[in-house]
């Protein structure tokens, strides 16, 4: 039987989870700085007063949305069977290659969005910011699974990590599909083979 605190908790995701959704189209379908944070809540139909107390910021509201991919590539990696610098490499190909047309739209409205960081600075702030959290998180999952040296887990870490986004933004300013050359898990795959240390 679910808790009163659990139900609070997951409403409050799906929410912000909303908020997310409705930013991100938003700004990829009219740029950043031609929206708002009362035009973000509108669409999500929440009150402006209710979209600041989930964020300090419009930017900021698309968080959750970049944070997806962190966490969905993060488990995969938890379950696989191989250690993490064995098993790296499989899980960023598997997870940046959507498996259903679903996947690959998602995917692609990615793209404007991904492209709005070089003009946006405070985008670009969250967008790194993301990226920060989900190394240290990956960090502890690495280190969990067996690297008592934190320096190696860090480095395993940091070169995973920035594979993803190294992959994420190059491919946003091409004009390639979200599968085979110039995909995202084909750029990350080289960036993660450039910056991962020799074992």
């Amino acid at each position: 039987m679910q808790t009163r605190t659990g139900l609070v908790s997951r409403r409050k995701a799906a929410t912000a989870g909303e908020i997310a959704t409705e930013a991100a189209r938003l700004f990829s379908e009219r740029g950043v700085a031609q929206v708002t944070a009362a035009e973000i809540a509108e669409a999500s139909g929440v009150s402006l007063r209710t979209f600041y107390r989930y964020f300090p910021t419009k930017e900021d509201a698309v968080a959750p949305v970049l944070e997806i991919g962190a966490a969905r590539w993060q488990a995969a990696l938890e379950e696989a069977e191989e250690e993490p610098a064995v098993a790296i490499p499989a899980v960023l190909a598997a997870q940046l290659t959507p498996e259903t047309p679903e996947d690959a739209e998602g995917l692609a409205r990615m793209r404007p969005l991904l492209r709005a960081l070089a003009e946006d600075r405070e985008l670009r702030a969250v967008w790194h910011r993301v990226n920060h959290e989900s190394e240290e998180r990956l960090v502890a999952l690495i280190a969990e699974r067996g690297e008592r040296d934190r320096l190696a887990a860090r480095v395993l870490a940091s070169a995973a990590t920035e594979a993803i986004r190294i992959g994420l933004e190059e491919w946003s300013r091409s004009t390639a599909g979200v599968r085979g050359t110039g995909s995202p898990a084909a750029l990350a795959a080289r960036a993660y083979a450039a910056l991962a240390p020799r074992r």
